[in-house]
């Protein structure tokens, strides 16, 4: 069968499905992702054969209101934006209006018998719809946008999906696909398929640092996702350093583009910059993770069983994962409002790493995502939603 991926322009929406395309393809089937332009580059690394949809404008577009939104944090109650509903599907609107006709026209040409898309593509459910194909959707961890966003986005689309021949409006997904291992997803959460996170977090090479002795170190994986770049990551990342400047035998290494290390100034030597590389390759020399709140940062040390020190930013997304790992045992959550006082993260990495149930529950969490199905378990079910 040909089945058509879709996500929003936003890497890490992308990331979770890949291990699933790559056993669709295993199982003999066709895949092709539909993507704007901006995503193809990230699709392509990861092995798809691409289409683009949209403009490249829509994603610079996007990236200028997250940019305003992060100069805005400061003077919104404790440093977090949270959007109205109301926000969220003008912000709907907008995009599906964008690339819904270039999938339809995508879609009439190739002929999907299935697609499977990300919780927030809303498009491709329209697309399946008016081509009376089924619609997996699949989440990226611990969230519950997919759930409560069910009823405005049916009507936020509403009128689109008249415009295109869909009176009936945005329907239900045919299938959810879960990745969080059972115990992490918010009981809210509608109920989902289980299928296996297989840690991918792009494509590359096994750094050669990995290989060096710490010198009795622990060594921490400090991950910041795409933050760095127009979101306040560096910021964070020197607010970090400057917390715990006085610990001694750890090792925090740090992946970051080489544009942006000219920004940060002198580091002190327990700070290791290294050039971008994708965590599943270098996890397992690792004590522990501090990051962002990204899903699947969180979802990949979990499968390490590493436990994770979560400093989220503005967006609500990641501060709910945050407040998810440290709900089930497995980290220490600081929220955007106590980051400031480097005390309570330096306390928070100091726990990370001495204490024992932290690390046990993680490791419990990830003999879970062990026992789920994989992804090439559950490609039989995709073939029966023909």
């Amino acid at each position: 069968m040909r089945v058509l991926f879709a996500s929003v322009s936003v890497p890490s929406h992308l990331l979770p499905m890949v291990p699933l395309a790559g056993a669709l393809r295993a199982a003999g089937h066709e895949v092709l992702l539909a993507g704007q332009p901006d995503l193809l580059p990230h699709a392509e690394a990861s092995g798809f054969v691409t289409a683009a949809v949209g403009s490249e404008q829509l994603e610079a577009d996007r990236r200028r209101r997250m940019a305003q939104v992060a100069r805005q944090q400061a003077a919104a109650p404790g440093g977090t934006w949270q959007p109205t509903w109301e926000q969220l599907a003008e912000r709907w609107r907008q995009r599906v209006d964008a690339v819904i006709d270039d999938h339809l026209e995508l879609a009439r040409w190739w002929r999907p018998d299935l697609i499977v898309a990300d919780p927030l593509e809303f498009g491709a459910r329209v697309l399946g719809g008016v081509l009376g194909v089924p619609v997996v959707v699949h989440r990226w961890g611990p969230e519950t946008m997919s759930t409560e966003s069910a009823g405005p986005a049916r009507e936020a689309l509403a009128e689109i999906c008249a415009r295109v021949g869909l009176p009936s409006g945005l329907g239900a997904p045919a299938a959810v696909l879960d990745p969080c291992p059972p115990g992490l997803q918010f009981p809210s959460a509608a109920p989902a398929l289980s299928v296996r996170h297989v840690p991918f977090n792009g494509s590359g090479s096994v750094p050669a640092w990995t290989r060096e002795d710490t010198g009795g170190r622990q060594r921490v994986c400090v991950s910041l996702g795409s933050m760095p770049g127009d979101l306040g990551g560096l910021s964070l990342l020197r607010s970090l350093v400057s917390a715990v400047s006085d610990e001694d035998r750890i090792e925090l290494v740090v992946p970051l583009a080489a544009e942006l290390r000219d920004q940060l100034g002198g580091l002190p030597e327990f700070v290791r910059v290294v050039d971008p590389a994708p965590l599943n390759l270098f996890l397992d020399t690792c004590a522990a993770v501090v990051h962002h709140g990204g899903s699947g940062t969180a979802l990949t040390a979990i499968a390490h069983g590493l436990p994770q020190l979560v400093l989220p930013q503005f967006n609500p997304a990641l501060a709910m994962c945050g407040e998810r790992v440290a709900a089930v045992g497995a980290g220490v959550n600081v929220p955007s409002q106590d980051q400031l006082d480097g005390g309570r993260v330096a306390a928070g990495l100091r726990t990370v790493l001495g204490e024992r149930s932290l690390r046990e529950r993680a490791g419990e969490l990830r003999a879970l995502m062990a026992g789920q199905p994989t992804p090439a378990d559950v490609v039989g079910l995709l073939e029966s939603l023909r």
